[in-house]
């Protein structure tokens, strides 16, 4: 819930985070779990320069926001891309959702959640305390997120529309625009699984919704991102592991609930929307070109396919040989994507 009451992100206290010079970290505690473990909180990452432009900030908070939200057994790390956003004039903030990442606490499963929309209180919350001090923000959601962000975008909408004088219609008015970095708007298994996650999954999880299901994302990915493997990305591996930790029935069937209440065309994010995904997947396991050229999580066509159901006039840009997260693909291909990507910004945040 959007709360006027709440403070605003320059009148929190950043502790030096572990991303290095210029980053910080806050938490913020969203009270008791619905699914009753430990209390949930959500960490607000900042990157903000040492080299301030007025003593009182207001440079600074004049800048346009940008939020970047991470996917399935991920966070917040993405050093390079905070630092070009800056670089061209916006404020950048990064959220690990509840039980993600910086968020994680003793008492609780790693990113469990059994609802997909608890993730929207997350959002809710951060926006508000972003927008209290930035004039308009644009959320960047990866994969899981980027599910998330079109779904708690779309529902901050309907809530405008439907209450036009109510805290939801006035965070909504700030909203600029959405991001979605390969989102996972399609279940890219087999037919036999995605009839197990519609039809089975829902009955077992109401009996034991705890009941954990091994397996998860194709283990090429790690290996091709971090640097103790074949990538070249530095990331704290006890927070995305290279491979996946496994996950609750409840979960899953939660994310396939999800997916279908998007793929049924009744929302929409009601603002600008860009959709960047890859031109292919590969979701063999050998280690070859494919591997560093494709998304091996998701199924581009199906987020190319869905794109209209977050918004029909959703602009898709297709990034060719980009990985599953584009920003992360090799530096011809991602620096392809940062291009189309504040190209897009500037139309609908300009930096001035």
């Amino acid at each position: 819930m959007h709360d006027p009451s709440a403070p605003a992100a320059s009148e929190l206290e950043f502790g030096p985070d572990e991303l290095g010079e210029g980053f910080g970290y806050h938490y913020v505690e969203m009270g008791k779990d619905p699914d009753k473990e430990a209390p949930v909180r959500f960490t607000l990452v900042r990157y903000r320069p040492e080299a301030d432009d007025q003593p009182d900030g207001s440079a600074w908070n004049a800048r346009p926001a940008i939020l970047m939200v991470h996917g399935m057994t991920d966070y917040f790390f993405h050093k390079n891309a905070a630092k070009i956003f800056t670089a061209q004039g916006y404020a950048v903030y990064g959220l690990d959702l509840r039980k993600c990442g910086r968020s994680w606490r003793e008492g609780q499963t790693w990113h469990h959640v059994s609802s997909q929309s608890l993730y929207g209180e997350d959002l809710t919350v951060a926006a508000s305390l972003i927008t209290k001090t930035h004039p308009n923000l644009v959320v960047l959601g990866h994969s899981n997120g980027g599910l998330g962000v079109t779904m708690w975008a779309a529902r901050l909408h309907r809530d405008a529309v439907d209450m036009p004088e109510s805290p939801q219609a006035q965070l909504f008015s700030r909203l600029s625009g959405v991001i979605l970095n390969s989102p996972w708007f399609g279940l890219q298994f087999d037919a036999f699984t995605r009839l197990a996650i519609s039809k089975v999954m829902p009955v077992l999880s109401r009996f034991h919704p705890n009941m954990v299901i091994k397996g998860g994302i194709n283990p090429l990915y790690g290996l091709t991102l971090h640097t103790s493997e074949a990538g070249e990305w530095d990331y704290n591996v006890e927070l995305k592991p290279l491979y996946a930790r496994p996950k609750t029935i409840s979960w899953i069937t939660g994310v396939g609930e999800e997916i279908r209440e998007l793929q049924t065309g009744n929302y929409s994010t009601g603002v600008p929307t860009l959709l960047l995904c890859s031109d292919k997947h590969y979701f063999g396991r050998k280690m070859d070109e494919r591997a560093f050229t494709s998304d091996v999580i998701l199924k581009p066509e199906q987020m190319r396919r869905f794109a209209p159901h977050a918004n029909k006039d959703a602009e898709v840009a297709v990034i060719p040989d980009a990985l599953h997260d584009v920003f992360l693909s090799r530096k011809p291909v991602r620096d392809h994507a940062f291009e189309v990507t504040l190209e897009w910004l500037q139309e609908v945040a300009p930096t001035g």
